[in-house]
């Protein structure tokens, strides 16, 4: 019989712990949907770019962050890559793939009420392939539960 409380209580706290993890998540920062364009470079090379209003720029302040992927599997290529937001250049900077590919992430001020055209720009030293990609990121009103 004792092993029987045991498990209940075990049991239960699992339980309680699923619950308040849950809660948690879904009462976490609302800052707007995530936009996401998928393709390929000039050569081939897929990309993912992708863009999200977030609460984590310095201070707290709201911010519009880009993450951008480069599916390579070749380790050692070199990337210039230019992250720009309604045309103002916030990032550039070269990259080296890992057999991974390359992964860059960076934040901008957001500009209230306006829509923000996030873009990349990446060529490889190499072979010359370009890629170019972009989201229009659409206003939010509050980040934050």
């Amino acid at each position: 019989m004792r092993y029987k409380h045991i498990a209940v209580g075990i049991v239960t706290a699992s339980l309680l712990t699923l619950v308040m993890t849950g809660n948690a998540e879904a009462g976490g920062r609302r800052c707007g949907p995530t936009y996401e364009a998928d393709d390929v470079g000039t050569l081939g090379t897929p990309w993912t770019l992708k863009s999200k209003h977030d609460d984590d720029g310095p201070g707290g302040s709201f911010v519009v962050g880009e993450e951008f992927e480069i599916h390579t599997n070749v380790a050692g290529q070199v990337w210039t890559i230019a992250f720009a937001d309604n045309g103002l250049v916030f990032f550039t900077g070269d990259d080296v793939s890992a057999t991974t590919g390359i992964r860059e992430v960076h934040p901008t001020a957001n500009q209230p009420g306006t829509v923000q055209h996030m873009t990349v720009h990446a060529v490889n030293h190499a072979t010359g392939e370009s890629i170019d990609g972009d989201l229009a990121v659409q206003p939010v009103a509050a980040c934050g539960s």
